[in-house]
């Protein structure tokens, strides 16, 4: 009889733990990398034939940093497990090179150069760059303030040949795609409407509000599933840069829906952050939509003989997606540098519950 019941007991112990050891098959993870600024810069030669030895450090640095993270384990503070090994891809928030926003001289050539280093590190399915992951770029104002560069055409090429893109613009840079039950859309500099920059303003938007619109509309509808939204400026960039009128009709276009994210680039801003926007305001401290800067990739040079720029950073983000829409969850982490990727560092963790709906009934 003792032995019986010992036995029974034994059995319930190790149900117990297969239970709590084994993942939900039901959950589906969506798990990537965000980052911004690269800004691949070469030296200033005729011929360039390396990088500035800073924005080589640099850049080197953080495909070897994105290159250890899969598999490796998670602080406890960070929420503690692993950084998943099957992450879905890369988002790069623009200011892929450095000096395409600048004419004449030396610069047609550094640019090609910067523009080819890029290239062999990121490539472009996860099968043809240094970092073995998809690329979902954007372009910058330093890839071409007026969206007019041949950096903007490769894009444009790029998204033709681009890992699950369900959606471009009519003039081809801008894409949607989806991952799981996640609708994610990529704007370039800014969303904005029209083709070319408004009269006394500074950047022309490509007619991203435009696409916005439509993508919205028909790629997500009422379904209710999440949408995360890319591109370069800041929400609270100066009015020259992001017309308010554009900016304000950005936001009526997505109040509606169930945006979980937004992410940019530009700002350099160390360590990476995270804030909300109502539409007016801009702040950790209100509601609104979350709004997240990774700070930049590799943004560092040397000026006048001295390192400027040498913190960096990146962001993990993970949506699970559990079944019903209460258990919800979207954690964005960060990863910085204070030394040009040398050391590197877990910085912050913000989680939040989100809605993502079990029956995916999003238009196609």
């Amino acid at each position: 009889m003792l032995r019986s019941l010992l036995l029974l007991c034994a059995v319930s112990i190790a149900t117990q733990t297969l239970r709590a050891e084994t993942p939900n098959v039901q959950e589906t993870r969506i798990s990537f990398l965000v980052c911004g600024d690269p800004q691949y810069l070469a030296e200033h030669a005729d011929q360039p034939m390396q990088l500035d030895p800073l924005s080589e450090q640099a850049n080197r640095g953080f495909v070897k940093r994105v290159l250890a993270l899969p598999g490796s384990t998670l602080p406890e503070a960070m929420g503690g497990g692993v950084v998943a090994s099957d992450l879905r891809g890369l988002i790069n928030t623009g200011d892929l090179i450095d000096s395409l926003d600048k004419t004449g001289g030396q610069y047609p050539a550094m640019q090609r150069y910067e523009w080819q280093r890029f290239l062999a590190d990121y490539g472009l399915t996860g099968q043809d760059g240094r970092i073995p992951l998809p690329v979902y770029e954007i372009h910058g104002n330093h890839d071409g303030p007026q969206g007019d560069t041949f950096v903007v055409d490769a894009i444009i090429n790029r998204n033709k040949q681009r890992p699950g893109v369900l959606h471009l613009s009519s003039n081809g840079l801008h894409y949607s795609w989806d991952w799981g039950p996640v609708h994610l859309i990529n704007l370039g500099i800014f969303v904005g409407a029209g083709e070319r920059r408004r009269k006394d303003h500074h950047y022309a938007p490509r007619a991203s509000l435009e696409f916005l619109k439509a993508d919205l509309a028909k790629h997500v509808g009422d379904s209710g599933r999440p949408v995360i939204i890319s591109h370069h400026l800041h929400l609270d960039a100066p009015e020259y840069d992001w017309p308010a009128e554009d900016l304000a009709a950005y936001y009526d276009a997505i109040r509606g829906y169930n945006v979980v994210a937004i992410f940019n680039g530009h700002t350099h801003g160390s360590p990476p952050k995270h804030r909300r926007w109502n539409g007016k305001q801009i702040s950790p401290t209100i509601e609104g939509i979350d709004n997240y800067d990774p700070d930049d990739a590799g943004a560092s040079k040397l000026h006048k003989g001295k390192p400027v720029g040498l913190a960096h950073g990146l962001l993990y983000v993970q949506i699970i997606d559990r079944p019903g829409t209460q258990q919800d969850t979207m954690l964005v982490r960060s990863y910085v540098t204070r030394d040009n990727w040398k050391t590197a560092h877990w910085d912050r963790l913000w989680k939040k519950p989100i809605k993502s709906p079990d029956d995916d009934d999003a238009p196609r």
